[in-house]
């Protein structure tokens, strides 16, 4: 019975999005303009080698192809939102209510990333139609299956990050500024305009302690193979503890946040 409240937040704002047909078109258009300037920026850096950096040109190829995949899934989010309902006070109509706060933002936080995958699947089949991309098919069935958890665990491991940096909206009314800034170097430093392979070895091996490539880099690598079965089930592992940690933080910055906010509202 309680799971039935976040499904219906989910298809209200499923409907929500899809009327904001403006604000949508606009994000897919910038979307549009990212893929395939990185498309032809990567094909004319192949040439006509036969790889690059361990990557076949097929490889490389479809590589941009799934980093807008993911951008559109994974880094679609309402941080923006929860920083406007904390800064504004229209949070305190949502505590009253018999939901979880976390779970209500990760329904509507769902009926985006929903809109958002679909869209970038129509863009990525309209420009392998156009340009005739080459497209890495996996020959590995159980492939399929272990990208799409590892997606999913991205996406998961994205939102209550942002749902952490997003509450510190408690304590400062510039905390715009850090989410910002946040959420540009998580794109860069989870392989989303390039593969981390082009990194000296020293900052790829820094950025492996950290839980940002787990988000797009190590999937994608999934997907096209790079990674035997065995070390894509541990990345996977390794996902869920990001997830556990990353969940645990954001449960404790909202607990402290409230009692903050709650102190000051008297």
């Amino acid at each position: 019975m309680g799971i039935e409240k976040y499904l219906t937040a989910y298809s209200i704002a499923l409907q929500q999005v899809l009327q904001r047909r403006a604000s949508l078109l606009m994000d897919r258009v910038g979307g549009i303009a990212v893929i395939v300037s990185l498309y032809y920026f990567w094909k004319a850096l192949l040439g006509q080698k036969s790889e690059f950096l361990g990557y076949s040109g097929e490889q490389m190829l479809s590589y941009v192809l799934a980093m807008n995949l993911l951008r559109a899934f994974v880094f679609t989010g309402r941080g923006w939102e929860l920083v406007g309902d904390i800064s504004s006070g229209r949070i305190a109509s949502y505590l009253v209510r018999p939901i979880s706060y976390h779970g209500y933002s990760l329904a509507l936080d769902m009926a985006q990333k929903t809109v958002h995958l679909f869209a970038a699947l129509l863009e990525i089949g309209v420009l392998i139609l156009l340009v005739q991309a080459p497209v890495y098919q996996p020959a590995e069935p159980a492939t399929w299956p272990l990208f799409a958890v590892a997606v999913l665990l991205s996406s998961l491991i994205f939102f209550f990050l942002e749902f952490t940096v997003s509450s510190m909206a408690f304590w400062t009314s510039e905390s715009g500024g850090p989410l910002f800034c946040f959420e540009l170097f998580l794109q860069f430093a989870a392989g989303t305009f390039f593969p981390l392979d082009v990194l000296p070895k020293s900052l790829q091996a820094a950025l492996s302690l950290t839980p940002f490539p787990y988000m797009v880099f190590f999937p994608i690598n999934i997907y096209l193979e790079r990674v035997p079965l065995a070390q894509a089930a541990q990345i996977i592992g390794m996902q869920c503890l990001w997830l556990a940690l990353f969940a645990a933080m954001s449960v404790w910055v909202w607990r402290v946040g409230l009692q903050s906010y709650s102190a000051e509202g008297g």
